[in-house]
Formats: C-alpha cells, sequence, structure tokens
C-alpha cells in the first residue's frame, strides 16, 4: 500500500508542478497488461479511465474497473463474486508529430477479487485472487480529431498473482513472471479530451 501511496503522490507532485503549455484531459481507455483472476471465474478490469496532459510531454492516466456476480439454481443462491481493478499510469511523450504522439508509459495495475461458493456448509467457501502488475510499455496515440484518440501500446509487464481459499486446510497458489503486452491488434484504446 506504501508504494500505490508513494507512486499516487508523484503522479500529484507532477500534476501541481507543471502549469505550463497544452495540458488537457478526459475519459477514455486504454488497453494495457491486466493481471487476470479468471481462474474465480470472472475477472475486474481497470476500464473506465482519465488520462490528464499537465504539459505537452508529462501526464497521468487512472483507471479503476469492477465486478459484481451472483449465480443461482432454482432460486437458490449458489454462488457470489465481488472484484476491483485499478491502475495509475505516467504517460511520457518522447516524439511528437502533427497528429501522432509517440509515448514511454511506466504503469502499476492492482486487481483482486473474490468468489464465495454460498452451497458449502458454514462459513461458505472462498476463493480469494490478489495480483499486481509493473509495466512498461511504448504507445502510439493518434489524433482522429482535435480531441478524439485512439491508441496502442505494446511493452514488457512483471505480474504477480496469488489465489487463496479457506478450505481445510487452507490452500494457496502463488503465480510470478514477466510477459509482453498488447499482443492482441484488437486492444486499442481511446480518449475524448473534454477539458
Amino acid at each position: 500500500m506504501k508504494k500505490i501511496l508513494t507512486l499516487s503522490s508523484l503522479l500529484l507532485t507532477v500534476a501541481v508542478a507543471a502549469h505550463a503549455q497544452d495540458p488537457m484531459g478526459g475519459l477514455g481507455f486504454r488497453s494495457g497488461p491486466t493481471v487476470s483472476t479468471a481462474t474465480l471465474g470472472f475477472s475486474a478490469s481497470p476500464t473506465i479511465g482519465v488520462r490528464q496532459w499537465f504539459t505537452g510531454q508529462f501526464g497521468g492516466d487512472l483507471a479503476v474497473g469492477f465486478a459484481s456476480i451472483t449465480a443461482e439454481n432454482n432460486g437458490i443462491k449458489t454462488d457470489e463474486g465481488t472484484g476491483f481493478a485499478f491502475d495509475l499510469g505516467l504517460p511520457i511523450s518522447l516524439k511528437s508529430w502533427d497528429k501522432v504522439n509517440f509515448i514511454f508509459r511506466p504503469g502499476f495495475t492492482f486487481v483482486s477479487a473474490t468468489l464465495k461458493d454460498k452451497t458449502s456448509p458454514t462459513p461458505p467457501n472462498e476463493l480469494k485472487g490478489t495480483g499486481l502488475s509493473v509495466s512498461g510499455e511504448l504507445e502510439v496515440e493518434w489524433m482522429l480529431a482535435d480531441k478524439v484518440s485512439i491508441s496502442a501500446a505494446h511493452g514488457i509487464a512483471y505480474n504477480s498473482l496469488k489465489l487463496e481459499d479457506n478450505d481445510s486446510p487452507a490452500g494457496e497458489l502463488k503465480l510470478n513472471g514477466f510477459n509482453s503486452t498488447g499482443e492482441n491488434f484488437t486492444q486499442l484504446g481511446f480518449h475524448v479530451y473534454l477539458w
């Protein structure tokens, strides 16, 4: 949690210190590394986002996402799950042309999801997944109009995932490793700059 607060403070410091040209911001989504908790049967992705350019070269990204599911069989609740995710990033413009921005973006993603089996004896069987990703990506943002863009990114991410259950005995699985990101051409992002 200290690392998250430190990164948030860094983004805020950049925002306060940067009163230079070309500040703009807006809503959008950028496709990037995800920490999947799909083994729980669902996952949350940070898909509701904001990008703020503090100067023509430095900006900040913040995105959140959530998931909530309930499964019923013949009117009896069998499973219940919740999850949330957030993503922080620091886009840095390396090169700009008329309608294209070439960006380096370090980022951090956190995902947490819990699934409860309501049919098991008390207490209900619970499976919890917690994951994080630290990434460095190269992104190309193409301005389709003055305030609308699409983007694509690829890079490298370190992912860590921990799955735990409250069975007797309790189980725990940890996965750690590196992977490339942006492996699918359909993973495009967009931004609508409103301010």
